[in-house]
C-alpha cells in the first residue's frame, strides 16, 4: 500500500508541473511591454485570462502558471488586433488581467 501512495504522489507532482496551454501561432510576436514603453500607442482593450493554479490540490509552480496566463492572453491580444500587452496587476488565483495595446 506505501508503493501505491509514492507512486501516486508522483503522479500528481508531475501533472501540477505540467504545461496545459500551447502557444498561439503568431503569438511570439505580441510583446510583453512597460506601461512607459506604451505611451505612443493606441489602447485596443483589455483581457484576463486565467488558469487552474491548483491540480488534485496540489500548488502548481508560479512561473508556469504565469507563463500558461501569459500564452492565453497573447491569444486574445491576436484577436483583438493588438501588438504589446501590459499586465495590469500581479498574478491571483491563477488569474491576471492585461491591457492591451496597437503601437506604430
Amino acid at each position: 500500500m506505501t508503493i501505491f501512495r509514492i507512486i501516486a504522489v508522483f503522479a500528481i507532482l508531475a501533472i501540477a508541473s505540467c504545461t496545459w496551454v500551447k502557444p498561439p501561432p503568431g503569438g511570439e510576436n505580441i510583446r510583453l511591454a512597460e506601461p512607459a514603453e506604451v505611451a505612443d500607442c493606441t489602447r485596443v482593450g483589455t483581457t484576463r485570462a486565467s488558469v487552474r493554479d491548483r491540480v488534485a490540490g496540489v500548488q502548481r509552480g508560479p512561473g508556469k502558471v504565469a507563463e500558461e496566463i501569459e500564452r492565453l492572453a497573447r491569444a486574445s491580444a491576436l484577436e483583438m488586433g493588438a501588438d504589446a500587452m501590459v499586465p495590469a496587476g500581479p498574478v491571483r488565483d491563477g488569474a491576471r488581467e492585461f491591457i492591451l495595446y496597437q503601437c506604430p
